[in-house]
């Protein structure tokens, strides 16, 4: 579900600092004027759906979501669809551009007049969704100049022997990081005996608060 909105026609469109000080897509503004007809009971149950969308969730999943939102209170479904793009694309505009909460409010109060039920919706959840939306990006931007480290598993095991030695045992930390990018998820494991825990430790520490200090 791709917030990606064509400019359509500018005439009589309210000019957002979201879009750079530009008037604000005409299907935007078709969305929202959607938004503003859903009964106030439904926004609730919007929000959730919406967030499942900024989340990036499958899309198979958020399809049906959408489907069931709008079954259980008989909206058409395209509707849903074009209130959601909408609100998807001024979250994504307003956090590619830092933009804070006041700024934002000024913005969807042009575009929603006196009905403000979904300005509410979008500024009670803005501070996370914007972070959310931000970290993403910052993803995004990091995995097009190569591997981004997204999660890690580990575990200790005890080497007692091997064909090149005998005891007594070591520990050795077995780490697999999960890595992303532009070519998809790649897992790679490592080992970390202590000389290795201690350059990692050495290498942490660095970007402690005491280390930066």
């Amino acid at each position: 579900m791709s917030a990606s909105i064509s400019d359509g026609s500018s005439q009589d469109l309210p000019e957002l600092a979201t879009c750079g000080g530009q008037p604000v897509p005409a299907p935007v503004q078709e969305g929202w004027e959607t938004l503003l007809t859903l009964p106030s009971s439904v926004l609730q149950a919007f929000a959730e759906v919406l967030m499942a969308s900024v989340a990036e969730v499958d899309e198979e999943a958020l399809g049906q979501a959408v489907a069931e939102l709008s079954g259980r209170h008989g909206l058409d479904v395209d509707a849903v669809v074009r209130a959601i793009q909408a609100c998807q694309f001024l979250l994504r505009q307003a956090a590619v551009l830092d933009l804070d909460a006041a700024t934002f409010a000024s913005d969807l109060q042009q575009l929603s007049g006196e009905q403000t039920g979904p300005l509410r919706l979008l500024l009670a959840r803005y501070g996370p969704m914007k972070a959310q939306i931000r970290e993403r990006l910052l993803l995004q931007t990091l995995m097009d100049h190569g591997k981004v480290l997204v999660g890690l598993d580990w575990r200790v095991d005890r080497v007692s022997a091997s064909n090149r030695l005998n005891g007594p045992a070591s520990d050795v930390v077995l780490l697999t990081l999960e890595l992303q990018s532009t070519a998809g998820p790649e897992r790679v494991s490592i080992q970390l005996p202590n000389r290795s825990l201690n350059l990692l430790r050495e290498f942490c520490a660095q970007f402690s608060p005491q280390g930066r200090g």
